[in-house]
């Protein structure tokens, strides 16, 4: 049993690093600007050393920047001035909910503007599109937390018309064929029921959401960064290949990071993680579950959290739990 519990241990290791390996991959600077230009309207425009180097502010923030917040994490009077509000909170204080963090948090501002215009920017990476809930809705509460956390940092009182635009850009791995390189964008817009009176479409346009289903990379030739992270977050394709593709067909150098990290999301491999978790039956789980509690004398819940389940897995767990306990 202990060589089980050893290997649900190691499998939930390799996940951790191999989400941290996307995120940081993700956060380099010259994969956001091709993910700005070909997915954010702002900056379609722009060639990519013009993002790279004018656009995108300061380094983005990796698994820092809390979703839900109770109390911000700086300590000025009410009543603030704009530079006194700029700013990330760093950590979520929710007292009911565990820590949640965005991916990456960056804020971008679009050049050649009378006035400069500021976007805040998230990019959240998921390995499956496969979830409890539907993706959709956790991507439309974080847009609005992206604008509600807004206030007493970017504006204060009733000035409303300084809150900036924001964008969840959402990178969704192993998906199924249907979803598999499709690119969907989710707005606010105008619809006329009565009268044909138009709103500044600068006032309403600030919530957008764009999904990304990658796929194979061999399919999506014409939709250029489909192919990009296709071979990028690939956890298959040797790194000398990323290279050469990265290279001849984005100009991105494999800098030394990019190299390091793709080495090890090669090493882990997607294949080895999903073949872990198969081999890792619910039996198995239940199993291990079960003797945590024996010898540890802990609840179900409390074993549960100790082995680290999926919260896919957790309730079919514990009802298999509860079944072989009762029968004991």
């Amino acid at each position: 049993m202990q060589n089980k519990i050893s290997g649900i241990i190691d499998t939930a290791s390799q996940e951790a690093q191999y989400d941290a390996c996307v995120k940081r991959i993700l956060s380099e600077k010259i994969i956001l600007a091709w993910i700005l230009k070909e997915c954010v309207d702002e900056f379609k425009k722009y060639s990519i050393p013009k993002i790279l180097k004018e656009c995108i502010e300061g380094d983005p923030k990796i698994s820092t920047v809390a979703v839900d917040q109770d109390e911000l994490d700086y300590t000025e009077d009410a009543d603030y001035t704009d530079t006194a509000i700029e700013g990330q909170n760093t950590e979520d204080n929710s007292i009911k909910e565990g820590k949640v963090y965005y991916d990456i948090r960056f804020s971008a501002i679009v050049p050649d503007t009378k006035e400069p215009i500021h976007l805040i920017i998230n990019i959240e990476a998921q390995k499956s599109d496969k979830t409890t809930y539907p993706i959709i809705k956790r991507a439309i509460y974080y847009v609005s937390r992206m604008i509600s956390a807004q206030k007493n940092k970017v504006f204060t009182k009733s000035h409303y018309e300084k809150i900036r635009k924001v964008y969840s850009i959402w990178i969704l791995m192993n998906t199924d064929k249907d979803r598999a390189n499709t690119i969907t964008k989710y707005s606010i817009s105008e619809q006329n029921i009565i009268g044909t009176y138009k709103e500044n479409e600068k006032c309403y346009d600030l919530l957008n959401i764009i999904m990304l289903g990658l796929g194979n990379a061999q399919n999506a030739e014409d939709k250029p960064i489909l192919k990009l992270l296709d071979v990028l977050l690939s956890a298959d394709t040797k790194p000398s290949k990323k290279k050469e593709i990265l290279e001849r067909d984005f100009n991105i150098p494999m800098s030394a990071s990019i190299s390091e990290e793709a080495n090890v999301m090669c090493n882990l491999g997607e294949g080895i993680r999903e073949q872990a978790y198969e081999q890792a039956t619910k039996a198995t789980w239940a199993e291990a579950v079960l003797n945590m509690m024996k010898s540890l004398k802990l609840s179900a819940e409390e074993a549960v959290n100790a082995v680290g389940i999926p919260d896919k897995d957790r309730q079919p767990i514990l009802d298999m739990v509860s079944k072989k306990h009762a029968a004991k």
